[in-house]
């Protein structure tokens, strides 16, 4: 069976053909009408062996191809495919031989039958002896036309019957009508058949279509004829009737054969549609993250398809609505007024409601595909919103208790509590990133079945605890080191910074296995440049604080070529990434080990 893009090619083509016949029907068929009038002997483009009279209905023989006519009547079957053929009444020989119009007579003689004449007085006592001599020869006729009708020669429409229910082609003797004829009579009915096979076929092949996100509605659509919809506002309502429901049906199916998956994915979409509540130990700003990560993540797993329903019924229902106008009014302008309406073209209606659909079932897929991606991702979503208010209660009165015990003063832990809050929260804006990346396509898995993103996440989380260590564990030992010492408070800083670099340094030698695990260019790039806001922290701590600027100018431009890194040189190597880290450490150490230095001796600019 041809392919359905196929089918709904020819379809068009010939729905194209039948509307030009159609639209030429009415003028062209009163001019076959009108020569029907007026004419009796017809010739047939599809026979050349029979001639019929209008007058009688009768069918003869064309003589013009039947040259020698014999006396036995079974000569006839043959050549023109046609059994029924007797002899003719006295009545209808007369007629026959005594109309001039008759395209084969002379007179009493009959050409190319013979020479002799028919002798009608005898011809009318015994019309059924088929003996001969010389004045009497037989032609048949058939009334094979007629036989069990109403047949009335006066109506050029019942004389068109007899053409269209015998499958006949008359010759109208002017080209022009005789085209007219088989448009209308010959090609019209084959278009009509034909197109009526295609739609069974399309209908055989789109019984069983099931939907994905490659659906193509431009093939269903290829059904419909837009411009007779877009022109008439019934067809328009009947057109979006049966495209929704056409919709629901594929949607019904769908929802019964994916049930498994989509109850799980609902159950999933429950744990992200509670309502977030504001966290009175959290920031506006810090709310307002979670928040958002909370939505867009219900967003992406919420896979029911009751709201793709509910948008493909809203259409029906505007369809239905749009009929019920029509149905209540028998008002002329009002019906006027409703055609004059702008609605939304039909083609419109159908690539939207489609891609409302297809949208739906990408996600759905991703789920079937990578479920348990989806799954932890959920769940370090849930771990880490949790954290991150234990991070605020718990994590931050634990400094503030360390410190107050050592008496450390408010305003230098509340400057601490600061940086380790505004570090903190940088870290969590990189959480949703990374998961936006993982579900937007296939990403490899190692050989434990754990995606890149999940491990990026785990470094992440790796860099995030060191983080909180050092807040908790090092940072007031830092402070007590440089407490009494001449240029402490820059050396504090400056350590600070280091240990804090450390941290970041770890975490991008964390992330080297994994980037050169991609296979795809762009998902290394995307990698490090996701990183860089977080390794540019310790750097611009010490290039962006007015305490350094008395600091030698030629150090603090050091950090700042230091920043301006272009790893994307080193992506194709992993030997030279990981060199080009190692030597940046170095340099950043080096120029650290030098800062000290200048603040020791209380060098200057």
């Amino acid at each position: 069976m041809p392919e359905l893009k196929e089918l709904l090619s020819e379809r068009e083509k010939l729905q194209a053909e039948l509307s030009t016949i159609e639209s030429e029907s009415e003028q062209g068929i009163s001019r076959i009408l009108a020569v029907i009038k007026s004419q009796r002997w017809y010739f047939f483009s599809n026979n050349k062996y029979i001639l019929m009279d209008k007058d009688t209905g009768l069918l003869w023989p064309n003589l013009r191809n039947l040259k020698y006519i014999a006396t036995i009547i079974g000569t006839f079957k043959t050549a023109t495919g046609i059994t029924a053929w007797e002899a003719p009444t006295a009545d209808e020989i007369k007629k026959l031989v005594h109309d001039i119009p008759f395209p084969f007579t002379e007179g009493q003689d009959i050409r190319n039958i013979s020479a002799g004449r028919i002798d009608l007085d005898r011809y009318s006592t015994s019309p059924n002896e088929y003996g001969y001599d010389n004045t009497i020869w037989l032609i048949p006729c058939s009334r094979l036309l007629i036989a069990n009708t109403n047949y009335d020669s006066n109506n050029p429409q019942s004389t068109i019957n007899l053409f269209t229910q015998n499958n006949l082609w008359p010759d109208f003797g002017n080209y022009q009508i005789t085209g007219l004829y088989g448009r209308f009579f010959i090609r019209k009915p084959q278009l009509e058949s034909r197109l009526q096979e295609l739609s069974a076929q399309i209908d055989q092949l789109t019984a069983h279509r099931v939907l994905s996100s490659e659906f193509d509605y431009t093939q269903s659509l290829a059904q419909y004829d837009i411009t007779a919809i877009d022109s008439s506002v019934i067809k328009y309502f009947q057109a979006l009737q049966k495209w929704t429901d056409g919709l629901m049906s594929l949607i019904e199916s769908y929802e019964r054969e994916k049930e498994d998956t989509i109850r799980e994915s609902n159950t999933i979409a429950l744990q992200l549609s509670r309502k977030y509540e504001d966290s009175p130990a959290l920031s506006h700003e810090e709310n307002e993250l979670l928040r958002e990560r909370k939505e867009t993540f219900r967003r992406k797993f919420s896979l029911a398809m009751h709201t793709v329903k509910a948008k493909i019924l809203a259409v029906k229902r505007q369809a239905d609505e749009l009929e019920a106008r029509i149905d209540s009014t028998d008002s002329l302008t009002e019906l006027a007024e409703i055609a004059e309406e702008r609605r939304a073209d039909f083609a419109l209606v159908a690539e939207n409601t489609a891609r409302i659909i297809t949208n739906a079932l990408r996600k759905i897929e991703y789920f079937e595909s990578h479920r348990d991606f989806v799954v932890n991702a959920v769940k370090i979503l849930a771990d880490w919103s949790e954290n991150f208010r234990v991070f605020k209660t718990t994590l931050m009165t634990q400094l503030v208790d360390s410190c107050m015990r050592d008496n450390v003063d408010n305003e230098t832990f509340d400057s601490w509590l600061k940086d380790w809050e505004s570090l903190r929260l940088e870290i969590e804006r990189k959480l949703q990133p990374v998961i936006e990346w993982g579900l937007k396509g296939d990403i490899s898995a190692n050989e434990s079945g754990v995606t890149i993103p999940e491990r990026v996440i785990a470094v992440l989380e790796g860099y995030k605890s060191a983080v909180d260590k050092f807040y908790l564990d090092e940072r007031k030992s830092v402070f007590q080191e440089f407490e009494d010492k001449p240029a402490g408070s820059l050396l504090e800083k400056i350590k600070t910074e280091s240990m804090l670099y450390d941290c970041a340094s770890e975490f991008q030698r964390g992330l080297q296995e994994i980037i050169f695990s991609c296979t795809s260019p762009a998902d290394r790039i995307f990698i490090i440049n996701w990183a860089n806001t977080l390794l540019d922290i310790p750097l611009d701590s010490i290039i962006d604080d007015d305490d350094f600027r008395d600091v030698s100018a030629e150090i603090l431009e050091g950090f700042m070529k230091l920043k301006a890194k272009n790893y994307d040189v080193y992506l194709s190597d992993a030997k030279s990434y990981g060199d080009e880290l190692s030597r940046r450490n170095k340099e950043y150490n080096s120029l650290v080990s030098r800062m000290r230095k200048a603040l020791k001796k209380g060098d200057a600019k």
